[in-house]
């Protein structure tokens, strides 16, 4: 099979696989969510680049956090694909499909290029490359065009390959840049790559100990000329993750039963196994065709059968590969277990994913292990490709061809499924609110009501609709959230009041666009439902926290805290979810201080008790930010964090200690037990507490606190709880509470 013909294959299955998405393409991506970042990361991308590379990374939302786009995946060398589309049509959703599009064949064309290295013939190699490239769990990852972008893995593994063949230079300085090339592609995919490379070095190195030794001196040299090459990208990333404290927990892969489980959209199978989501706990179907073709590669590898090849380039090792593909498949099967490995529900054993996290330096930054499988799948690919020689070469010669071509169509085919679809305003159909922050004179801006933390991958339309005007938002959803934008969110819930106001002050937000219509108190509601109380509820509770916008604005209005410069109502306006868009500007007044921070020395004593209604409340007062109190679910509202000294102590304030993985509710209480036995409030966690901790984030985010003044209270217990109306999502992360002694409040 020739390249062209190859290519249109290729092209063929891209059409087929991504539909209903393709079937609009400048209009229609898969869901808002992970799609939208990429479509806005393209954008950004491609402005930036042609127009001030040197600030390629202050992207304009999660303002103010600088270098925003340093805390998600870059997506650079994707987005420059995409720029003649974009600046032609000047639609990025149209440009993130192109771009979609030439990552997945070009994907497919580098396997099918290792495929014919390791001596595999034309047609298997194809299907090697074809199920490589549009698998399941590979079409699921779409949305996200970084992680799809991974087609210079198998070319760096095949110069590699070719370097401990021949000992030639000029392959290690290809696998270099190789390498480079997926660096600037993805970072998730330097990271699995270099991995890759070094399991294959190692394991050459039981074989060929020579050949690696002779390899080992040019790779070095290649590989520290993409590093330098690499930098400008990179220290963004380790400036960011310095600043913030960046890192993950030990996270949790997938049950083997997901590699048995497709998508729900599949057109041969329908829905089978394990249900299976979007994002994390995907659908990893390996494909019956392809597993039963590799099982016939390794079975006739380890009866030493030969099968012919009629690859264009020497075979590499002789067909010795095939136990090696094997060895590699299983080991990223395995490694996307993540830290434990369950089977059909039931866990077995901690995962070798665990080594990694604790050994391989970036691996503590990864967030979903599963995306290994994409490694799995190549070797799959391969090991499937040769199976499919095997039977070629077994079959009666009239027969041969036409099987053999049906099995390498089916193999990819076997996958195909119908992807979930959302279309999205694109070009000239942008809300006409878009167009007229463009032109007004706007610092920075906020979109109300917030959607809330139960939809925070809803924010990806504030900043696709940003790529209107370019100016600074607050909103916005990457991999590492930001702990300032999750201050800047919850303040925003009370919009108008006082301390939203003082908050905006401090980050420079003058204008606010209001989305009459759009859902108040999203994650109330969701507390209420959690509960089994009726939506009723909602409107009290709403009024309760400061959540019910439109009846706030009009009180604000007459005070002078704010103003009415625009209004966009009826079919004109193009809305979106909305009924009208109003822009108000954010007046200068008074504002109120923030809640003084409590003086004093942090005590621990062994003879406290500890007590929480979820979770282990020890762990937040052992004294190590590495641990945390958690209670990993969505708060019902009577959860508690509670310390008993046994003996009076006279108290001079409380302090949570947050990092940038923290969860705490939005309103909460600080409780006091006095001699007698008799509970009373101590403190409450409100509007200036919020600017207090705003304060301390944009002072240093590593260090960020919230700081309850006890004033030398005698307690002989604390409690913080939540109080009523006080939702989180992701409920209580806390790494450390202190209890402060010996001192009157004062500055921090």
């Amino acid at each position: 099979m020739k390249t062209p013909l190859s290519l249109a294959l290729y092209v063929l299955l891209a059409a087929a696989s991504l539909q209903p998405q393709l079937a609009r393409p400048g209009e229609t991506i898969a869901y808002v969510g992970d799609s939208l970042e990429s479509v806005y990361i393209v954008a950004w991308n491609v402005r930036q680049f042609f127009a001030d590379p040197l600030r390629l990374f202050e992207a304009n939302v999660l303002h103010p956090v600088p270098s925003a786009l340093a805390y998600t995946d870059h997506r650079l060398l994707p987005s420059l694909l995409a720029a003649p589309v974009v600046w032609t049509t000047g639609n990025a959703v149209l440009g993130y499909n192109f771009a979609l599009v030439v990552v997945l064949v070009f994907a497919a064309e580098a396997g099918r290029r290792l495929g014919l290295a390791l001596g595999l013939s034309p047609l298997a190699a194809w299907a090697a490359g074809a199920l490589y490239a549009f698998h399941t769990y590979q079409i699921n990852e779409a949305p996200r065009l970084n992680i799809v972008a991974h087609g210079f893995l198998p070319l760096a593994l095949r110069e590699l390959l070719h370097l401990l063949q021949t000992g030639r230079r000029a392959h290690a300085w290809s696998c270099g840049g190789y390498m480079l090339m997926q660096g600037l592609s993805s970072n998730y995919h330097l990271l699995y790559g270099t991995l890759l490379l070094g399991l294959v070095l190692v394991m050459a190195s039981v074989v060929q100990p020579r050949a690696v030794r002779r390899a080992l001196p040019p790779l070095f040299a290649a590989a520290l000329a993409g590093a330098v090459c690499f930098a400008p990208i990179a220290w963004p990333y380790l400036k960011a993750t310095q600043a913030q404290g960046l890192s993950r927990a030990l996270p949790a892969g997938v049950d083997v039963q997901h590699w048995f489980s497709t998508a729900p959209g599949n057109v041969w199978y329908g829905p089978i196994g394990a249900p299976v989501r979007l994002q994390q706990q995907g659908p990893h179907f390996v494909g019956f065709i392809a597993l039963g073709l590799s099982a016939l590669a390794v079975a006739a590898f380890f009866r030493r059968g030969d099968p012919r090849t009629a690859g264009p380039e020497p075979p590499m090792f002789s067909g010795k590969w095939v136990g090696a593909a094997a060895f590699l498949a299983l080991t990223f099967v395995a490694l996307s277990l993540g830290r434990d490995v369950v089977v059909w529900g039931r866990e077995v054993g901690p995962g070798p994913y665990r080594l990694l996290f604790d050994y391989v330096p970036g691996f503590r930054l990864v967030r979903i292990p599963e995306r290994l499988a994409l490694l799995a799948m190549l070797f799959v690919g391969l090991l499937a490709g040769r199976g499919l020689d095997w039977l070629r070469s077994r079959l009666p010669s009239r027969l041969a061809p036409a099987v053999t071509t049906a099995l390498a169509l089916a193999l990819p085919l076997e996958h195909l499924s119908l992807l979930p679809a959302e279309r999205v305003p694109a070009g000239r159909q942008f809300p006409a609110v878009y167009a007229w922050l463009a032109s007004a004179p706007v610092r920075a801006y906020a979109e109300l009501p917030v959607r809330g933390e139960a939809l925070i991958r809803q924010e990806t339309l504030e900043m696709y609709f940003s790529t209107a005007s370019w100016r600074p938002v607050i909103h916005g959803y990457t991999a590492y959230p930001p702990l300032v934008t999750r201050v800047l969110r919850r303040a925003s819930l009370r919009f108008p009041d006082d301390a939203t106001l003082a908050a905006y002050d401090r980050v420079g937000v003058d204008t606010v666009v209001v989305h009459e219509g759009r859902p108040l108190g999203v994650d109330l509601g969701n507390q209420l439902a959690t509960r089994g109380e009726p939506a009723e509820e909602l409107k009290r509770l709403l009024a309760l926290t400061g959540q019910d916008l439109p009846a706030r604005l009009e009180a604000a209005l007459a005070a002078g805290r704010i103003e009415r410069v625009a209004r966009f109502a009826g079919p004109a306006a193009r809305l979106f979810q909305s009924e009208a868009d109003t822009v108000y500007r954010v007046l200068p007044g008074r504002r109120p201080a923030p809640a003084p921070f409590p003086a004093g020395t942090p005590r621990r004593d062994p003879s406290w008790r500890y007590r929480a209604k979820a979770g282990q409340p020890e762990r937040a007062a052992d004294g190590d930010l590495a641990t945390t109190w958690n209670v990993p679910r969505r708060l019902r509202g009577d959860e508690f964090w509670e310390v008993s000294f046994g003996t009076p102590v006279r108290i001079s304030g409380l302090v949570l200690r947050l990092n940038q993985a923290s969860a705490w509710p939005t309103r909460f209480k600080i409780g006091a037990r006095d001699v007698q036995g008799r509970w009373s409030d101590a403190a409450y966690f409100g509007g200036a507490h919020e600017l207090q901790l705003l304060d301390s984030v944009l002072r240093d985010p590593r260090n960020a606190a919230i700081g309850f003044d006890l004033a030398g209270r005698e307690a002989t217990a604390l409690i913080v709880q939540v109080v009523e109306g006080g939702t989180s999502e992701e409920g209580w992360n806390v790494p450390e509470i202190e209890v402060l002694v010996g001192a009157e409040a004062g500055p921090r």
